[in-house]
């Protein structure tokens, strides 16, 4: 057992903390943007383990008839449709010491807690919960097919499939289409032109009067991008020329003078392209499994490394889906989204990234000179830790010669510290001759 600290509160004490936060951190962005949810009008659902089937039941219409005795009358009623929110596993762990968990002179709360600790519990467990919310909207777990050379994005967002991709599997599955009349072609909705160009509410308003008139009689939200949002809103005042105002509530969300049922949301983390969803409350769905034992946050005491080390290891279940893919309940429109770049903590790359420049942009040929870090000739990013020492070594070669570095050091070797983040340092080389 390793030599523990006097003020050190103790793994007990420490577990119950982390078992504390974790009932919060599972959550997923239903913690991390509990306000985003519910302007979203996200419906969460807890006890998922695994998969969820919500029963969609699809009436058929037309069928009722004038009475005539003469006529016989045999009805079809519909069909039940299941629909699944597939839920997945997920886990991480989380390197710690002693040291960061010991009692300090303000001693504990009232309630027995120790707050400092609970603190940095919550600043490790937080990031695992940004990885979930990362993977909402474009979440694909077709990304990760568990081989060792998947590019570390598509790992992590792979945790699940967020919405973008529940629709793209019910487009192809049919579900959704022109000939259903949940998939609504749009035009593309750009920036005006000029402040007497109304274009993009036009746009807007048009698409709106093709939804179903079901969908348009009851409370909708609409998700599309900020910068459609805004191009909207630009359009509407053009043409009004300030006349009537746009209602903001609750956050960005907004409605246009009316269309009273329509709320308008913004997202940020949508993707770039036109594409938009008009929805019912509730309809979109976030599941977590907050019952089993497959959901934990354990601690555990020493490593090879340092034996006053501790160990976090948290998983959880977690998925996302649609209830209703009917017209009266979801009008997606045509267009296209790309993903935004990976979004989640403050990085998700430790790379020292060497670049070799010419020190005079007119030196003709290739720089033949080389680099090593630690030894190793550089060819490619290097992964590094926080903390780590890094010998740079800039070689000379038979054409180019070693001038300085990005750094203003014009020492060929040099000693560099990862900040633990992605690095970037250029090597500069002059042609000699």
């Amino acid at each position: 057992m390793a030599n523990l600290p006097k003020d050190f509160i103790g793994l007990d004490a420490l577990q119950i903390v982390a078992n504390e936060v974790s009932k919060e951190i599972v959550m997923g962005p239903g913690y991390s943007d509990a306000e985003e949810m519910d302007r979203l009008g996200i419906d969460i659902i807890t006890g998922v383990q695994f998969k969820r089937t919500f029963h969609l039941f699809i009436r058929k219409g037309g069928t009722t008839r004038r009475k005539d005795v003469h006529r016989e009358i045999n009805s079809e009623a519909g069909f039940l449709k299941e629909r699944t929110l597939v839920s997945k596993l997920s886990w991480d762990k989380f390197p710690g010491n002693i040291d960061d968990f010991c009692e300090t002179v303000f001693g504990t709360d009232a309630q027995g807690q120790f707050p400092l600790s609970s603190q940095a519990v919550e600043a490790i467990l937080k990031d695992y919960a940004d990885n979930l919310a990362a993977n909402l909207w474009f979440g694909d777990i077709s990304l990760d097919n568990g081989e060792d050379n998947v590019p570390a994005r598509d790992q992590a967002m792979a945790l699940y499939d967020g919405f973008h991709t529940c629709i793209k599997h019910d487009i192809e599955d049919g579900l959704i289409s022109e000939a259903n009349g949940n998939l609504v072609p749009c035009e593309a909705i750009t920036a005006p032109t000029d402040n007497n160009d109304s274009a993009p509410y036009d746009i807007f308003i048009a698409w709106h009067a093709k939804w179903d008139e079901r969908l348009r009689k009851v409370p909708t939200r609409v998700y599309m991008n900020e910068a459609t949002a805004m191009n909207i809103a630009a359009g509407y005042a053009n043409k009004f020329h300030g006349n009537f105002r746009v209602e903001y509530n609750q956050g960005d969300n907004f409605k246009l003078p009316g269309l009273s049922k329509v709320t308008i949301c913004p997202i940020a983390n949508f993707g770039e392209g036109d594409r938009m969803y008009a929805t019912i409350d509730k309809n979109f769905v976030y599941g977590v499994d907050t019952l089993s034992n497959e959901q934990y946050v354990s601690v555990r005491l020493g490593s090879d490394r340092d034996h006053r080390d501790l160990s976090f290891q948290i998983q959880s279940i977690q998925g996302a889906g649609i209830k209703s893919f009917l017209k009266s309940a979801l009008c997606v429109s045509d267009g296209t989204l790309v993903a935004p770049e990976y979004v989640a903590g403050d990085y998700d790359n430790t790379m020292l990234v060497i670049t070799l420049a010419k020190a005079n942009a007119s030196d003709a040929g290739s720089i033949d000179a080389t680099v090593k870090v630690n030894n190793t000739t550089y060819t490619a990013p290097v992964e590094t830790s926080v903390n780590q020492i890094l010998s740079i070594e800039a070689t000379d070669g038979t054409n180019y010669k070693f001038v300085s570095w990005s750094n203003g050091s014009k020492t060929k070797k040099i000693q560099l510290t990862a900040t633990g983040m992605n690095m970037g340092l250029t090597a500069f080389f002059k042609k000699q001759g």
